[in-house]
């Protein structure tokens, strides 16, 4: 199926998102009983922004004794922003955008794995190049600082080429690559989902080469990480709840992600097909569901901040164990194994 969101319009959606973007005016929801927690989130990453539309949305928070303020916000410098502030308790960040708060030595803790996420190198219908192996000599354009660009890296050198010597990146913003792309004005591109699955839908390009493992990190400030470790705790289990809820209610859920700018104009087929790269959002049982990072995704965290560095968007190589905790996660898994979860429980006390 072709979509019929315009090039225009999908460029003004991924401008939204853009990493360079400043701190935008927030979309603030309250709700009114239990330990308060500020919600740092956008509105465009799948299955995470599905968990904060189940947090908004029904009683979980409230059942682990939380009162939550959704603090609706344009991308993850504005988050991080929030957090070093403390105008957020906790917020989503790209693995990437995670260790970039480590590298600046921002008093921010990274608690949690939230989602996973698809990026992929891309290659426009006009160029009639379907192998990866066949960018050599080719621009390859795509916002910089963010992991698509680490993974289409990544990507090319296993495939053999050299960037810049056999192909070259290009930095360009998300709204110019989106006009570019529908246009078919260049041969090849990286981004990530949903504007991927966007691209594929719309049948203006295909993947040559993709990385399912990106993960969309929860983040908490260091106040609140140390002073509030219980209440976390709960947030955490209610997540994680919110997760599976959304797992086992896809076509509700991914209605309310469309209710909100900047959201609206992303077609149901896209969102679905993003969304489904998570393999939570495939989850059989409770269980399935996983907070904490795992050894291999803090390796990969490891490798971000080796290549931030040496890409020179890092002031400098930071020591990401020291910034990141999984007890608490750890613990709220063990217990989630034990004392489950049942989603048909829940009940939705905003449309």
């Amino acid at each position: 199926m072709t979509s019929t969101i315009s090039r225009r319009r999908f460029g003004q959606l991924a401008a939204g998102f853009a990493a360079s973007l400043p701190l935008a005016t927030p979309s603030i929801l309250r709700a009114q009983e239990g330990d308060l927690v500020k919600m740092c989130w956008f509105n465009t990453t799948t299955v995470s922004a599905q968990i904060a539309h189940v947090l908004m949305r029904t009683d979980i928070a409230a059942r682990n004794g939380l009162r939550m303020e959704m603090i609706q916000l344009a991308a993850s410098p504005a988050i991080t922003e929030a957090l070093v502030s403390g105008a957020g308790d906790i917020g989503t960040l790209s693995d990437f955008a995670a260790v970039t708060t480590m590298a600046i030595g921002a008093p921010v803790t990274t608690v949690s794995s939230q989602a996973l996420f698809r990026s992929a190198v891309l290659t426009t219908k006009k160029s009639g190049i379907t192998k990866i192996e066949d960018l050599k000599g080719k621009q390859v354009y795509g916002t910089f600082g963010i992991t698509a660009f680490q993974n289409a890296q990544e990507a090319v050198i296993k495939a053999g080429l050299v960037p810049g010597k056999d192909m070259t990146f290009v930095n360009v913003g998300p709204a110019e690559l989106a006009d570019a792309v529908g246009a078919q004005r260049i041969d090849a591109f990286f981004t990530y989902d949903p504007f991927v699955s966007f691209f594929e839908n719309a049948g203006h390009a295909q993947v040559v080469s993709q990385n399912v493992t990106p993960v969309i990190a929860l983040s908490a400030n260091n106040r609140f990480f140390q002073q509030k470790p219980e209440v976390l705790k709960r947030f955490l289990r209610a997540n994680s709840e919110a997760l599976f809820f959304a797992s086992q209610n896809q076509e509700l859920v991914n209605g309310w992600f469309r209710s909100l700018e900047p959201a609206k104009n992303i077609p149901l087929e896209v969102l679905q097909k993003a969304s489904s790269y998570d393999p939570a959002w495939n989850a059989k049982a409770f269980t399935d569901i996983k907070a904490t990072l795992s050894p291999a995704q803090i390796a990969k965290m490891e490798t971000l901040a080796k290549w931030g560095v040496e890409a020179k968007l890092l002031p400098r190589m930071p020591d990401v164990s020291k910034f990141i905790n999984t007890a608490i996660a750890s613990a709220v898994d063990k217990e989630a194994a034990a004392q489950g979860f049942d989603p048909k429980s829940v009940k939705i006390t905003r449309a």
